[in-house]
């Protein structure tokens, strides 16, 4: 149940950095999931998530806005949302949740997907355990999609997403952001090698493609890193909490 991560890494110049000001990156809310779908089947057409139709992806991105095991940023330009990321806390939990709450309202178009095209089922099967093909433990959480519209691509915006996305992971106490990326896709393995001390985890496949992926220590890329505007649908669940409650 995950996506090949898309970035777009360019590397800002001074005035790519004054237009970002423009900009303003909040939390997303469940009223920007259809805008957030739109990105997504923008960024990725022809994979899987995509296929699964746009009902589908909306129901997805009102899910990661409002589960306490999800997180959504997104970047917004005269109020339009022109990129997003979407995060799993954990991966294992999101999906759980996801899966009992969701089902009913995708079982529909999931069913419809199916029909127009039958080859897609064993990749549906092998998404729907994704967590356990990623396997990645508490306090590691992994990047669902990240995605720039084709009419903002080389502005500067999926570095600058970036920074904000460290800066949530860091604020709730994740160690680790861990990203999905095609191994033949080599420009984008070639751009995030900007980040610190990242490593290729394990390969495997998904969606009938093989995946390398990637873990990226938050603390070893905080030099710029910066809390989105705005509060979320639903906090994200916080490893800084003690088990009393109590901020340690």
């Amino acid at each position: 149940m995950c996506c090949v991560l898309r970035m777009e890494y360019v590397y800002a110049t001074r005035n790519t950095q004054h237009a970002i000001t423009m900009f303003e990156f909040r939390y997303l809310q469940p009223y920007d999931a259809e805008a957030a779908a739109d990105i997504h089947i923008e960024g990725q057409p022809g994979t899987v998530l995509t296929l699964l139709g746009h009902r589908f992806l909306v129901e997805l991105y009102r899910a990661v806005a409002g589960s306490e095991w999800g997180a959504g940023i997104g970047v917004f330009e005269d109020g339009t949302l022109v990129a997003q990321t979407a995060m799993a806390v954990s991966s294992k939990k999101f999906f759980t949740e996801f899966k009992r709450k969701y089902l009913w309202r995708i079982a529909i178009p999931v069913a419809w997907a199916i029909v127009c095209r039958p080859q897609i089922i064993s990749h549906i099967i092998k998404g729907w355990s994704y967590a356990d093909q990623t396997s990645s433990p508490e306090r590691e959480g992994d990047v669902i999609f990240l995605g720039v519209k084709k009419s903002h691509l080389r502005s500067g915006l999926g570095p600058e997403l970036v920074n904000y996305m460290f800066g949530w992971a860091d604020s709730i106490g994740l160690v680790s952001a861990n990203l999905m990326i095609e191994k033949r896709n080599r420009p984008i393995r070639w751009m995030i090698g900007r980040l610190n001390d990242l490593r290729i985890a394990h390969e495997f496949e998904a969606y009938g493609r093989q995946m390398l992926f990637y873990k990226v220590p938050i603390h070893a890329n905080l030099q710029e890193a910066k809390l989105p505007h705005g509060e979320p649908f639903c906090p994200a669940h916080n490893y800084h909490l003690s088990q009393s409650g109590k901020m340690v």
